[in-house]
């Protein structure tokens, strides 16, 4: 196995041309296999001249626009190509991206953003953090050990992953304490940066900061709760010291430490790590610029302060769309000299920047911070965002020019650099006026109906008339439970067979009967199979449904799908979230049909399985023109229709799945209540109308699937 970035890795074939003086861009490739990029890609690079832009990308996607990166990952786990075919993928989709940002002419572009899994994996990986069960004896970090980490083996399990911070990407969690050796485990930052400048690309290297590391690891196992994860400070900082000395001696000049930690409710120890570990980093700073990046939501007042107090700190990037109160912290006060990297454009949604707004934005900071010291940037990483939309040719013309995939806020994030040097593209901005105005005025967004409906919700809390203990009587005389009933939480195994008939179905070489009689064998065998086991109250395995989000956003009005959306969710891991564009409406019975040929086929109760307006708020990309509880409230109110004519088609037990319910939670404590109440409320909405027989079931349980059957 070969080590893990143990030397520079040629990102091309021996027939590869560089030239620093040309631009020009050629392909000269033999197919391999559907999911394998080119064998063979020819780039020459000339050095971009910037002149006074100033642009930055906090981080880019790294599965690649048609999912190249999974494959290859998928195809070295299951032992069917090496190690070096999966560095070569690597490597060409890193290039790829590092011309695509340098043609855009991008100053600030990002290196060591790129991972196999996870950046906080490379971090650990990077501090030589490996806990003991891997066997891991030292020397660089191959592929053996780190996916090891990641996905466990065959005799010892991964390590915890959880969610980074309120998004839908997982991390990889650090296990530490304080018998912890570090030692400089992984060269993937210095290799990464020399790999780039090899193609003529001076890149920004960026490290997940030290301090933000510790608190987002964990006490390892035998290690008591409560020990302090940020006493380790001083044992990984001699780490990041020799990262940094390579990086100058490869000749770095600007360096980013993400601490997105400093957008939480921090305690003044927590901040005085903050400032310990950058004073303690100042001599190894030293001929560096250094940015600190924070995001995903408004940095404190006392965070803003302890990080626009570090010495050895060049520039602070701030999220200026999650982070809107920052701006006043910015007006209040902002060092002399620093520079402001002004994230602008949304790193988190899939809409089209309103350039002429972020512009008024850019020149009110402009006279704060000075002309040459503002950046313009993305709120945070691309990596939440899908690739292209160039990969799109299907999508609705309308929707689309209303939308901005990764690649196209790279552009957009350019454009403005440009416009705030003098340099507008008219064209581009009138094209992008004209993109937000159609969006405001299209009758497609709007519903009349719904916006009544959803302002009538104000007058009530939608709590059921009756009290429980009455519900439950009528209920248990309806269905003559036994005191503890058994049942399932709802799908059964998504075959190959379900998925070619739905593909089929779908492309239309299937006459819908013969799909409708597929499915309904299918559910006549789950039936059976659970009343051979005797369960109480059945499930008919939703053999019918592709995704539990896609299969109702399909069927509601104000919903779009792409082809080619996908977003990481962790290591190999892809998810295609639905965009939710408009007001949303259910024109027709959804469940219904399926739900009552279950029924039809036992005397047991049928649950009724519907995906909960929360859930399916939080697993989409949402519509930013409104606030984010009125569309859960219309979603709210869609699937009460449903759950209502399940109910007059006789399913007397409904289970309404809201696995998402706390991912949507604020980062910030003083948020948490306000989020709560509107999402619980959008849960009684959904069913406050049902009869006292008619059984609720709320279930936020979630499975996560296992690698070999990822989407």
């Amino acid at each position: 196995m070969n080590r893990f970035s143990h030397h520079i890795l040629a990102p091309f074939s021996s027939h590869r041309v560089i030239s620093l003086r040309s631009l020009s861009f050629s392909t000269s490739f033999t197919a391999t296999n559907s999911h394998s990029p080119p064998s063979l890609i020819r780039f020459s690079f000339r050095t971009f001249s910037i002149s006074a832009m100033a642009s930055h990308i906090v981080g880019y996607p790294r599965m690649g626009p048609k999912r190249e990166l999974k494959f290859a990952l998928e195809s070295f786990w299951d032992g069917k190509s090496s190690a070096e075919d999966l560095q070569k993928v690597a490597a060409d989709l890193r290039s790829s991206i590092w011309k695509q940002m340098t043609d855009a002419g991008i100053k600030f572009i990002p290196s060591n953003t790129f991972s196999c899994y996870d950046q906080v994996l490379d971090t650990t990986a990077m501090l030589g953090a490996v806990p003991p069960r891997y066997g891991w004896n030292g020397g660089e970090i191959g592929f053996d050990v780190y996916f090891s980490m990641a996905r466990g083996n065959a005799s010892v399990p991964a390590m915890e992953m959880t969610k980074w911070f309120d998004t839908n990407y997982h991390y990889i969690v650090p296990e530490l304490g304080p018998e912890v050796n570090f030692s400089y485990a992984s060269h993937k930052a210095v290799n990464e940066y020399k790999e780039a400048k090899a193609l003529g690309v001076d890149t920004v290297p960026v490290l997940v900061g030290p301090v933000s590391y510790l608190l987002l690891s964990k006490p390892a196992k035998g290690v008591e709760k409560s020990f302090s994860l940020l006493s380790l400070i001083d044992k990984i900082l001699p780490v990041y010291q020799e990262v940094l000395a390579e990086l100058k001696a490869a000749g770095a000049s600007w360096i980013q430490f993400d601490e997105p930690k400093l957008v939480m409710d921090l305690g003044a120890n927590e901040l005085q790590a903050f400032t310990h570990a950058y004073s303690a980093l100042e001599t190894s700073l030293s001929g560096l610029n250094v940015l600190v990046e924070t995001y995903f939501a408004d940095v404190p007042v006392e965070a803003y302060k302890t990080l626009t107090s570090l010495k050895s700190v060049t520039g602070f990037g701030f999220d200026l769309v999650r982070g809107t109160k920052t701006l006043e912290l910015i007006k209040g006060g902002f060092p002399s000299g620093k520079y402001l990297f002004a994230g602008v454009v949304d790193g988190r949604n899939i809409w089209a920047n309103n350039l002429a707004s972020s512009l008024d934005t850019l020149k009110a900071l402009e006279g704060i911070v000075g002309k040459d010291k503002l950046v313009v940037s993305t709120s945070c990483s691309l990596l939440h965002t899908a690739v292209d939309l160039v990969n799109e040719p299907k999508l609705d013309k309308e929707i689309k020019s209303w939308l901005a995939f990764a690649a196209q806020k790279v552009v957009e994030v350019n454009a403005l650099a440009k416009a705030l040097a003098g340099q507008q593209d008219e064209a581009f901005f009138s094209a992008n006026a004209a993109a937000q105005a159609s969006r405001k005025s299209s009758p497609r967004v709007t519903n009349e109906a719904v916006q009544k409906a959803a302002v009538a919700l104000k007058g009530s809390d939608h709590r059921r008339a009756t009290n429980v203990s009455a519900r439950l009587d009528a209920q248990q005389k309806k269905l003559n439970l036994p005191i503890l009933p058994t049942t399932t939480i709802g799908s059964f195994p998504q075959t190959m067979d379900l998925r070619r008939v739905r593909r089929e179905y779908k492309a239309k070489k299937i006459s819908e009967q013969n799909y409708v009689e597929a499915i309904k064998e299918e559910i006549n065998k789950v039936v059976k199979i659970q009343e051979e086991l005797d369960i109480d109250v059945l499930v008919h395995g939703e053999p019918e449904r592709n995704d539990m989000v896609e299969y109702f956003g399909e069927q509601l009005s104000g919903f779009a799908f792409t082809a080619n959306g996908w977003v990481q969710s962790y290591g190999s891991r892809c998810v295609k979230p639905p965009i939710i564009y408009g007001d949303v409406s259910r024109p027709k019975a959804m469940t219904v049909f399926w739900s009552s040929m279950a029924q039809s086929m036992t005397k047991r109760p049928m649950k009724g399985m519907l995906t909960g307006p929360v859930t399916i708020l939080n697993w989409s990309f949402v519509r930013n023109d409104q606030p984010r509880f009125e569309t859960c409230y219309q979603i709210a109110l869609a699937i009460k229709d449903e759950v209502e004519d399940l109910e007059k088609a006789g399913i007397t037990v409904i289970q309404i799945d809201e696995a998402a319910l706390r991912e949507g939670l604020p980062l910030r404590k003083s948020e948490h209540a306000f989020y709560l109440n509107w999402a619980v409320h959008s849960f009684r909405i959904t069913n406050c109308g049902v009869e006292d027989t008619t059984q609720l079931m709320l279930s936020r349980s979630l499975l996560l699937q296992s690698e070999s059957q990822q989407s």
